[in-house]
């Protein structure tokens, strides 16, 4: 942070001024808090797997379940794909809890994971939660409250391993 004189408001600074710069703590800004509104509508809509919001695994968030809420998200596994890993990673699981489904792209299940803690895991092949190899196609992530009114922020991963 450079400090001001009088005379910092000349073009030219003048003898009596002194440029000073400041690494303390104090003259760092701080980091904006975060945004439930911009989170509670991240990629909105996507609150059916019709309406999914396509991602990459470049794709992380931040994002919120709010009020009775449930946020689906659409990506592609290309050929060659050994492995598929969704990770949500929950803000403070003490807020409420999260948990995560993969859908095929028509909305029929194929793996869950309802766990308490501050994340979810899908891994596949899997074998807890049970989940077959993926095949090319489209697929459909699915992250919804763990009990009724749940509410929480989260930011999510995405991982395709190739063969």
């Amino acid at each position: 942070m450079v400090r001001e004189c009088a005379a910092a408001l000349l073009v030219l600074p003048t003898a009596s001024c002194s440029w000073i710069l400041d690494f303390s703590d104090r003259a760092i800004p701080r980091d904006a808090p975060p945004d439930p509104q911009a989170e509670c509508l991240y990629r909105e809509p996507n609150d059916t797997a019709g309406t999914a919001a396509p991602i990459t695994p470049a794709d992380t968030g931040p994002a919120a379940i709010c009020g009775e809420d449930r946020d689906y998200y659409r990506f592609a596994v290309p050929a060659m794909t050994a492995a598929v890993e969704i990770r949500i990673s929950i803000a403070q699981a003490a807020n409420g809890d999260l948990d995560l489904r993969l859908l095929v792209s028509a909305g029929a299940p194929l793996a869950a994971s309802h766990g308490t803690g501050d994340g979810e895991r899908i891994t596949c092949p899997g074998v807890s939660p049970a989940c077959p190899a993926l095949t090319a196609g489209d697929y459909v992530f699915e992250v919804l409250p763990g009990a009724t009114g749940a509410t929480n922020r989260y930011t999510f991963a995405l991982t395709l391993t190739a063969m």
